[in-house]
């Protein structure tokens, strides 16, 4: 599949989701693979990439699309609900961009020199060993959690910034041919994510491809004055949740139409139709309910985070606090369609049982961390201090 070049308009974002419809079959199919595997089929990444997902929050500068956060949210959703750790690695294919696009311009020329179909890993734990050198950094260490790794171009990986007082937090774009990669993922959930260990040895960084977490999290970072969406220029907690909170959620929302569709003709052990029972139906509408709710709190953060408006601390608290709560109704929906599936519901070959281990560990990522979270937008209210050991406020 070929994608060309469109203008960032509601015409693109119904291309693009013409092209990820499209590939929905070549996904499906390759769902088990990735489940053993424990990586993401090499065809699956490439479907995606030529889709045009890495374009949809690239600039129009390099050969990006530009379009609306929520168009995101719409594109991952689809794809989630064939399978989460598709879904996962979809959501980090279309973000990642939007960090580049903050790094230093000369960054950005060296990441899209061959045009903007390029996946981008992170594994941003400040882990990575930092020291000066001329011109630049030198970086060592092991770092994991690096989500569709196998299939990225450039990751970014993290470390402490050396020669800054306290030692700041800071991204650094490394390519592929800078580190090597550990098979380090083996989990009972979301296998197909192929989040590995990156392993950098002594590995030269120019100054250009650094950011500061702190600039970044202000949404000031020194690449957004170069293009105009305002999402450039937002507060990191705004959008950043979405990466995680998009994809439980379609995937989900995928659990529950294969449920409906399936309770539609099912018969019960006693006789008569599952369909017909009272509880049932209650449980259903329950489900659905906490989906909807779930979906509305995370549109209204991505279309604040997009808007450009000045976006207060008192509103980046309530859009932290609304993506973790969107993923305990998330789980909430999943855990009520794993109890109505019955003992069944564990056999190997339902996809139940996979969606239902796939959003419990996904849910655990710490960006959605309800007690991190909750307790930030209740000191936030109360009129107290961001907590200082926590740099992503």
């Amino acid at each position: 599949m070929t994608t060309t070049a469109v203008p960032p308009t509601a015409a693109a974002a119904d291309d693009v989701l013409k092209q990820v419809r499209a590939i929905l079959p070549t996904l499906s199919s390759n769902v088990d693979q990735a489940e053993a595997d424990r990586r993401l089929p090499a065809s699956s990444a490439r479907a995606m990439i030529d889709a045009g997902l890495a374009r949809v929050l690239a600039p129009r500068r390099f050969g990006g699309y530009e379009l609306p956060l929520t168009t995101w949210l719409d594109l991952v959703r689809e794809i989630s609900a064939v399978d989460a750790s598709h879904g996962w690695c979809a959501s980090l294919l279309v973000h990642h961009p939007h960090y580049v696009a903050q790094f230093p311009e000369a960054a950005q020329k060296e990441v899209w020199a061959n045009g903007p179909d390029v996946a981008i890993a992170t594994a941003i734990a400040p882990v990575i060993a930092v020291t000066e050198a001329d011109g630049g950094y030198r970086l060592s260490g092991r770092t994991a959690w690096a989500s569709g790794v196998n299939h990225a171009d450039w990751s970014i990986v993290a470390g402490m910034l050396p020669g800054t007082h306290p030692p700041e937090h800071t991204f650094f774009l490394v390519p592929a041919s800078d580190y090597t990669v550990e098979q380090t993922w083996d989990t009972v959930g979301m296998r197909g994510t192929g989040s590995d260990t990156i392993v950098v040895e002594d590995t030269f960084v120019p100054t250009a491809r650094a950011l500061k977490l702190s600039d970044i999290r202000e949404g000031k970072a020194p690449g957004g004055e170069l293009h105009a969406p305002s999402y450039y220029r937002t507060p990191w907690v705004t959008y950043a949740p979405a990466t995680f909170a998009a994809p439980i959620l379609g995937a989900a929302q995928g659990a529950l139409d294969r449920y409906l569709n399936s309770t539609a003709r099912r018969a019960s052990a006693q006789g008569g139709r599952v369909a017909d029972f009272a509880g049932g139906q209650f449980k259903l509408a329950q489900a659905a309910s906490n989906l909807d709710a779930a979906e509305l709190l995370i549109r209204r953060a991505l279309e604040l985070s997009g808007s450009g408006a000045e976006i207060s601390l008192e509103l980046r608290a309530r859009c932290t606090r609304d993506y973790s709560r969107a993923a305990q109704l998330v789980l909430a929906s999943v855990d009520l369609l794993m109890g109505m599936s019955g003992s069944s519901g564990f056999a190997v070959d339902q996809s139940i049982q996979r969606v239902w281990r796939d959003l419990h560990l996904a849910a655990s990522h710490v960006s959605l961390s309800p007690e991190q979270n909750f307790q930030h937008w209740g000191r936030t209210r109360l009129g107290l201090e961001r907590p200082s050991g926590l740099a992503m406020y």
